[in-house]
């Protein structure tokens, strides 16, 4: 014997489309949530890897690393960006050097710019070296004994970092000419 419901199962149609509407809006807007997300994790939050090398001079990465970690993030700032201007000034001198073999009749002009990026880079890395050499002195200080080492740090940090941002800014003509200069990247 079978029973019979008195309410019988029925589909319930979907005439005007709302419930596919509002799915399509849910989907765009957690679309949205996430590449803002995605943005704003990229723009704001995502850090650069430390860099702990130089590429004009041969330091220790430990160096590097000190100096962002213990010594300063400005000084260490300065000094990766002094030494992306030097390697950028030899890049610029390497080019000089082949349009000067290319047009050796104009070599009168090609030498006057060559010689002054060569002085001006010479003494940017001189400079880095120095630096670099002090911070070595810091950080030896500092593993002998600590609070020695922290007396050094703190009483030149400001210092070197001055140190770096006055030549940097002592070239900033320079280095605006090459930065400028479509040619110069190549």
């Amino acid at each position: 014997m079978t029973t019979q419901t008195r309410y019988p199962i029925t589909t319930i149609s979907n005439i005007s489309g709302g419930a596919v509407g509002i799915v399509i809006a849910l989907v765009l807007v957690l679309t949205l949530a996430g590449g803002g997300g995605y943005f704003a994790y990229n723009k704001y939050y995502k850090k650069d890897p430390l860099r702990t090398k130089l590429s004009s001079i041969k330091t220790k990465a430990e160096l590097i690393r000190f100096t962002h970690d213990r010594v300063s993030t400005a000084l260490y700032n300065n000094m990766v960006l002094m030494d992306d201007i030097v390697v950028m000034m030899g890049k610029e001198l390497d080019r000089l050097k082949r349009i000067s073999k290319k047009f050796p009749n104009q070599r009168g002009i090609v030498d006057t710019q060559t010689k002054e990026l060569g002085v001006a880079r010479d003494r940017l890395a001189k400079i880095l070296a120095g630096v670099t050499a002090k911070i070595e002195k810091m950080y030896v200080t500092w593993l002998v004994n600590r609070s020695e080492g922290g007396k050094l740090i703190r009483s030149q940090k400001g210092t070197l970092t001055r140190q770096l941002a006055d030549a940097i800014r002592g070239e900033a003509v320079l280095i605006s000419r090459i930065r400028t200069n479509p040619d110069a990247t190549s």
